[in-house]
């Protein structure tokens, strides 16, 4: 009678264990499947990730997923179902995004908008809505890893090229450049300098010429009468002085004009449109005209995008990889920083046994829908572990030829858990290890996630069935719960030398979000500084 029974309980929980899989299963592959929507479609370079019935969202809410996948033109068609509600615009965007660092891949959907800016003419008309079998045109995919590098590795050349260009430039050119400037500045300061001398003297003489002349004047003006009656003996008598006059006047007046040829002659080179002499090739103007088409090379040849350093300044490709190198980067760490945490303690109360089992956890959040949850736990049942010995004896007095014991121990030790979760609508699965066992569980998320049902199965080898936990979770206010329910529920009492059985429990949970967890952070630290502060007076 008692096989009987073992029999009906194992019986029930196989049943038990495929409805549920059949449940999860179900919600999984069917998805929004039953819904009414309508598909469109989406050409990508690249569908890996991508699955059937990935998840397509708008703003973080599921809209719809993807029903098919086929290759069209070297491009990858992905064949989307959007919900009926949701309205799509010419302009919609659809971009491939990851959901974690674990991998795995959704579609992330921008709707578009009712108005938009024409292309072609410039002005704001009514966008069209895509229709049934339409397609979504404007499509952004994240560039992996592997393209960052080999972006990456592609730049380093140029740049290994332009910092070479640049060195050379540096070291001939421009030192050139230099040189030549300084050596015309010391010729022009040495021409003007003797231009200046000679301006002086050429001052001088003048001044020489000029020094009697009011003197004379004066002499003139004094015998204008007398001079007026006998002009024609004073032109006689004079005529020889005054042509002498006029002759130094006219010497000096050469001088003058011979030093201002001279000065044109060192700023132009030449006379008249004739050919350079070597003295013009070493002229003021020349050597400045020599700078400046000097200088005019350089700038065309970077205008034109000749050399390295023209590349870099005229060709938008390595700007435009630097941008994309960057927006990549951006977006493959951006995932890591919005990533959710949550820090819970938890205490249950045994009934039965009268012990009292301990919780830290700790849940990781990248997505709303994807967890990692990790427990410390202090079971007073302790961790058993195993142990067999297997004996071969060929002496009849010893016993059987060959026998094995079975050793087993039970320590204090801490248990760990790490199991990955996954939501869908109300439902959440689990797996992994749970308590230093392999195991699965699931929740149910009722009246907006204030109150749960969970249930979990592990430590196959502890006692003849499964350790199944089922219990019940309620939040009473803001991130503190009360729970209860059933350990071990499928073994009536503890296996022979190993603790466990069918207990009942009671219990509390308190949980803290990022910004708890920050606030926490600033009391203690402010707290810590003033008895630092404290202890130093």
């Amino acid at each position: 009678m008692k096989g009987v029974i073992s029999g009906f309980k194992v019986g029930i929980f196989v049943i038990l264990i495929s409805l549920g899989a059949w449940v999860a299963f179900h919600a999984v592959t069917e998805g929004l499947g039953s819904a009414d929507g309508y598909e469109v479609y989406a050409l990508f370079d690249d569908a890996t990730g991508l699955v059937d019935k990935s998840m397509v969202q708008i703003a973080g809410l599921r809209v719809g997923q993807i029903v098919d996948k086929k290759l069209e033109v070297r491009k990858a068609r992905i064949d989307l179902f959007i919900e009926k509600d949701v309205v799509l615009y010419e302009n919609a965007a659809i971009s491939k995004k990851s959901t974690s660092i674990m991998g795995g891949f959704y579609l992330e959907v921008d709707p578009g908008t009712k108005t938009m800016i024409d292309l072609e003419t410039g002005k704001k008309r009514k966008s069209k809505v895509i229709p049934p079998g339409g397609r979504i045109k404007n499509v952004f995919e994240p560039t992996t890893t592997g393209d960052i590098i080999n972006k990456t590795g592609e730049l380093l050349p140029e740049i290994k090229k332009l910092v070479s260009e640049v060195r050379k430039l540096a070291t001939h050119s421009i030192k050139k450049l230099v040189n030549n400037t300084d050596g015309a500045i010391l010729k022009n300061s040495e021409a003007l300098h003797t231009l200046i001398k000679r301006i002086d003297s050429v001052t001088k003489d003048i001044k020489l010429v000029t020094a009697s002349a009011p003197r004379d004047v004066g002499a003139i003006l004094n015998d204008t009468k007398s001079t007026i009656r006998n002009l024609k003996g004073i032109v006689s008598k004079t005529g020889g002085k005054l042509d002498s006059m006029g002759s130094s006047a006219q010497k000096s007046l050469d001088r003058i004009y011979e030093l201002i040829d001279k000065l044109d002659r060192t700023l132009n080179g030449g006379k008249g449109g004739k050919t350079e002499t070597a003295e013009g090739n070493n002229s003021i103007i020349n050597n400045t005209l020599k700078i400046t088409e000097d200088l005019k090379g350089i700038t065309g040849k970077i205008n034109r995008g000749e050399g390295s350093v023209g590349r870099f300044i005229t060709n938008s490709t390595i700007a435009n990889d630097l941008e994309n190198i960057t927006g990549d980067v951006k977006t493959f760490t951006g995932g890591l920083t919005r990533m959710e945490t949550i820090v819970g303690l938890r205490t249950e109360y045994n009934l039965i046994a009268n012990t009292v089992k301990t919780y830290m956890s700790l849940s990781l959040y990248p997505r709303q829908d994807k967890f990692y949850l990790i427990e410390l736990i202090d079971d007073p049942r302790g961790l058993r572990s195993t142990t067999y010995t297997v004996t071969r004896t060929d002496n009849p007095e010893m016993g059987p030829p060959l026998y094995r014991q079975e050793q087993i121990s039970v320590s204090d030790s801490f248990r760990f858990t790490f199991m990955f979760g996954k939501k869908i609508d109300f439902l959440t699965f689990r797996f992994g290890i749970k308590e230093s066992t392999g195991g699965a569980g699931a929740d149910i998320h009722l009246l907006d996630d204030k109150f749960m049902i969970h249930a979990d199965v592990f430590d196959f080898s502890a006692n003849i069935f499964p350790r199944f936990k089922i219990g019940l979770m309620w939040e009473f206010y803001r991130r503190m719960f009360i729970i209860a329910g059933i350990d071990d529920l499928m073994n009536e009492r503890p296996k022979t030398g190993a603790g466990g059985g069918r207990d009942f429990y009671i219990g509390a949970q308190v949980r803290f979000t990022d910004e708890d967890l920050k606030t926490l952070l600033m009391i203690g630290g402010s707290a810590i500084s003033g008895l630092g502060g404290g202890g130093s007076k």
